[in-house]
């Protein structure tokens, strides 16, 4: 077993494949109950998807009874519970993540970062060193390269159909606006 995860992975190109993943909690710190996830490259060819729904633990909150359940009330339940939705997930990540140059996640904590720890601490042994690395987060993309995520996700969400909260469309422009940003700065 290897003691450490070395990353080897080149400069994006618009030939690079990016994973993108978002799930919907009940609030910020509960268990989620839908995913959506694509392998996308930067010309916008989208190479592998994951849709998957489960029931929610817990009465739902207001602001997700408001923004959240009207965006997903086409993905039906695909899953009886979180755990099989997870290992699910995890079966078609490690397949996916395998043809990926890198993850990439949407201001990833406490959500994203705790549900991949969550994926490798159900068979810890095995999933040791099974996380991304790097994991690229859009946020701190947008950040280094000084430009508004409202304005570049603006601009993607007139090009391309999208409904806000739906895990797989919040993916999707996601690794959108992380090519667009790039290719903004110059970097692609």
């Amino acid at each position: 077993m290897p003691t450490s995860k070395t990353s080897n992975k080149s400069p994006l190109t618009l030939d690079s494949k990016i994973l993108c993943f978002d799930l919907e909690t009940n609030h910020l710190h509960g268990t989620p109950f839908a995913i959506g996830a694509l392998v996308i490259d930067g010309r916008g060819k989208v190479h592998a998807t994951f849709t998957a729904r489960c029931p929610m633990i817990g009465e739902a909150d207001e602001w997700v009874k408001a923004n959240v359940l009207p965006a997903i009330k086409d993905i039906q339940q695909t899953h009886g519970s979180y755990e099989q939705m997870r290992e699910a997930f995890w079966g078609w990540y490690i397949k996916a993540e395998a043809d990926s140059d890198y993850v990439l996640v949407s201001n990833g904590y406490p959500v994203e970062y705790g549900f991949l720890l969550d994926c490798q601490h159900t068979n810890l042994e095995e999933r040791y060193w099974q996380h991304p690395f790097p994991i690229l987060d859009l946020a701190s993309m947008l950040v280094v390269a000084g430009k508004d995520a409202n304005k570049i996700k603006k601009k993607i969400r007139q090009e391309v159909s999208y409904v806000p909260h739906n895990p797989f469309d919040d993916a999707k422009i996601t690794a959108l606006a992380a090519f667009e940003a790039l290719k903004s700065t110059g970097a692609l």
